[in-house]
């Protein structure tokens, strides 16, 4: 700024100490430094301060004033680099972190926010410990957005800053549910990084205290602490803990409580969702150690609720993507075979949100590619074997690749899709693509390029087609049909064909 700039921002901030001169005087250095590079107008700000600017913040009742005041101060911080301005004034942020209205703790904690997301190191600990305490406690601020910033923010400071965080925000605790579940969420995001900040929070009784919360009558609430201790529970530090310290023990005698309780309806979904992520890391050792889990989820795939079935299908699809998800199901013997069967029954009956759910989670027992093993170990042979006969489970008359076939040609695109999907899981398998070859039409489907305009159905389908082509299912002809259909790509039309000559 020019030395007479410099004089106007004085002068301008001097009148701020008139009540009637105020809200000219800010509009006044709002225009001065709206159009100022930081280069000129950092060095101003430095030099008069922003005292004065913050001093109209402390009439709460004039609302007008109370916005402009914040335009203005996140004018100045904007001119600063990041981390400058929580440098410069550090004693000024944290008097606007505990201002009595939402607006000016959200300009403070959006600028810390900045910080924290660019490069935490900018606000070394021990130095800035007060400022991140003041953002933790904040995790129970009555203002959505602030709290929701405060937790990004303490989910993501350097680790020698939790033991003083972590006892300072327990005062979250003490608030609503809202507040308790913020803390939560820090706690296992937080606890998620490593076994030592695990053991932090467990020595200050974080997890305990969630456990416990389970059994208030709050269903979302209860939802909620499902859902987060399931993040912490697919780490392997984190079931180590949480099976140590009999945390999924009670878990799991809450669940066989669940037909006793009159919400077991609206809870069994969360439930089944938790014992799905763990499952899904830990099969073989969760089926046989927790049993009530297993129970929840087979009597959910017998069940005609339309709240609990979907959830039921999603969790039995997620836990059978692995390869060691497949093997620990079908160890279960007679059971499982039923509940293979009873997903054909409902691909086959079931209104079409249940039907696109159930072929979802059929191609996800079949799917053989979606597990890290596929990128560097052969199939196992018993999988193979399984699989075909979990398919073959689908129909016996007409046969599964016929009933899969009528799917794939249904006019409702979600139906089509999930028909789709599960074709490309089966012709993973070479008795899938064995398949596919002696179903008349099917290839002719699949090559008809007039039969779907849907850009999501013509994807799908060429994407089978490039894996048919490697298939020794097909004679030299029918190769060369599908090797044609691949170079021409996904959308090719004989339009685009005919347009592109006359172009030429």
């Amino acid at each position: 700024m020019t030395q007479q700039n410099n004089e106007q921002f004085r002068i301008f901030t001097e009148k701020l100490k008139t009540v009637e001169e105020r809200s000219t005087a800010l509009n006044d250095i709002k225009n001065l430094l709206a159009y100022k590079p930081a280069s000129e107008a950092v060095p101003t700000i430095r030099n008069i301060g922003i005292s004065k600017i913050l001093h109209c913040l402390n009439e709460t009742d004039k609302t007008e004033q109370l916005s402009l005041t914040c335009e203005v101060l996140k004018l100045c911080f904007e001119k600063f680099d990041t981390g400058d301005v929580i440098k410069t004034y550090t004693s000024h942020i944290m008097y606007l972190l505990r201002h009595e209205k939402d607006c000016v703790r959200r300009l403070a904690i959006d600028e810390v926010c900045k910080v924290v997301t660019t490069d935490p190191s900018l606000l070394p600990i021990p130095q800035y410990i007060d400022l991140y305490v003041a953002i933790g406690q904040m995790v129970a601020d009555q203002d959505l957005g602030v709290a929701n910033k405060a937790v990004l923010i303490t989910s993501n400071l350097p680790a020698e800053a939790y033991p003083k965080v972590l006892e300072e925000m327990k005062i979250a605790l003490e608030g609503n549910s809202s507040s308790r579940c913020n803390a939560f969420e820090v706690i296992a995001n937080i606890s998620t990084k490593s076994y030592d900040i695990l053991e932090m929070c467990v020595a200050h009784g974080y997890f305990d205290f969630m456990v416990t919360e389970l059994q208030t009558d709050d269903i979302l609430y209860q939802m909620n602490i499902l859902e987060l201790l399931s993040q912490l529970a697919i780490k392997p530090h984190g079931i180590t803990f949480l099976v140590k310290q009999g945390a999924l023990q009670k878990i799991s005698e809450l669940i066989m409580d669940l037909q006793n309780n009159p919400f077991r309806g609206l809870l069994t979904p969360g439930y089944m969702k938790f014992f799905g992520c763990i499952a899904h890391c830990y099969p073989k050792e969760i089926f046989q150690k927790y049993p009530a889990l297993l129970e929840l989820l087979f009597n959910a795939l017998e069940s005609d609720d339309l709240t609990i079935l979907p959830v039921a299908l999603d969790t039995l699809g997620f836990i059978g993507t692995t390869w060691e998800g497949k093997l620990s199901l079908v160890a279960l013997g007679s059971k499982y075979t039923q509940t293979i069967q009873n997903i054909g029954v409902i691909i086959k009956n079931s209104r079409v949100e249940i039907k696109v759910r159930a072929l979802h989670c059929m191609s996800n027992l079949i799917c053989t590619q979606k597990d890290p093993k596929a990128k560097t170990e052969e199939v196992d042979q018993r999988i193979t074997l399984m699989t075909r006969e979990w398919f073959r489970s689908l129909s016996k008359q007409p046969g599964p690749m016929e009933v899969l076939f009528d799917i794939c040609k249904n006019p409702f695109l979600d139906i089509q899709l999930a028909g789709l999907t599960l074709l490309d899981a089966v012709c993973q398998h070479q008795w899938g693509q064995e398949m596919v070859a002696q179903v008349a039409g099917f290839v002719e489907y699949l090559l008809d390029r007039s039969v779907d305009n849907a850009k999501q159905s013509n994807e799908a389908k060429y994407d089978i087609v490039k894996r048919l082509t490697q298939s020794s299912a097909f004679d030299s002809n029918i190769i060369t049909r599908l090797q044609t259909y691949v170079e021409q790509g996904p959308f090719y039309s004989e339009t685009t064909l005919q347009v592109a000559m006359e172009e030429e």
